[in-house]
């Protein structure tokens, strides 16, 4: 297996438990895999392999195409999963496609992220030939010392969630709504704060008192 897919899976690991989210209450959700990756190194290596030592595991650990799915798999989430190669911006189209399945109700929360493991040298030589690698290993960005980008290692991984209205449904439970007389609200006196505050109350309290309850005044 390509190291770049086990460190994606302690990732995520770390993700989840960062987030408070056990793997137990993950497993079955509506969460989308979304990962960027762009250095095929291992997998270049392995092209050299004998045909002796093959088997039915070289296939799925070598592909990057299934790094999203192996996770997908071992944490048992049945959202959306992908990977993204788009060279440098791969995680940053990893991100913004994550936030996109989230509006558009694809999944209930995204795992995003990205990986870059660098194992052999053709690259950097081919890279070093096209004079895009800093012979000082460090990028200069809009400087006139620009000489090329240093490359890096690491893997990241966040946990996305829309959070509207969440606070508000966990301080109320459903037995404490029929009691909820008025609401201090923060009133920031705004277009867009207002309605965006009003609209909150409105779908997390208001229209979810029992009928027959009192109505819900608001007071700034």
């Amino acid at each position: 297996m390509d190291p770049q897919q086990k460190q994606l899976l302690q990732c995520v690991y770390r993700a989840l438990e960062n987030a408070g989210l056990p793997m137990e209450k993950a497993s079955g959700s509506r969460t989308g895999v979304f990962f960027g990756l762009m250095n095929r190194d291992y997998e270049q290596s392995a092209a050299h392999m004998h045909p002796s030592v093959i088997n039915h595991w070289t296939g799925t650990g070598l592909a990057m195409s299934i790094a999203a799915n192996r996770v997908s798999y071992i944490f048992n989430l049945t959202g959306p999963s992908l990977s993204i190669d788009c060279a440098c911006s791969s995680s940053l189209v990893a991100l913004h496609l994550a936030c996109q399945a989230i509006k558009q109700g694809d999944c209930e929360m995204a795992l995003c992220g990205g990986v870059s493991c660098i194992f052999e040298p053709r690259v950097f030589v081919a890279l070093s030939k096209a004079k895009m690698i800093s012979p000082e290993g460090t990028s200069k960005a809009f400087s006139s010392r620009a000489d090329g980008y240093g490359r890096g290692e690491g893997c990241g991984v966040v946990l996305l969630k829309p959070l509207k209205q969440d606070l508000l449904r966990r301080l109320y439970s459903q037995s404490d709504l029929a009691m909820v007389q008025y609401i201090e609200a923060h009133g920031t006196g705004t277009p867009a704060g207002d309605p965006t505050e009003a609209g909150s109350i409105s779908n997390a309290i208001a229209k979810a008192k029992p009928s027959g309850s009192e109505k819900l005044a608001s007071v700034q």
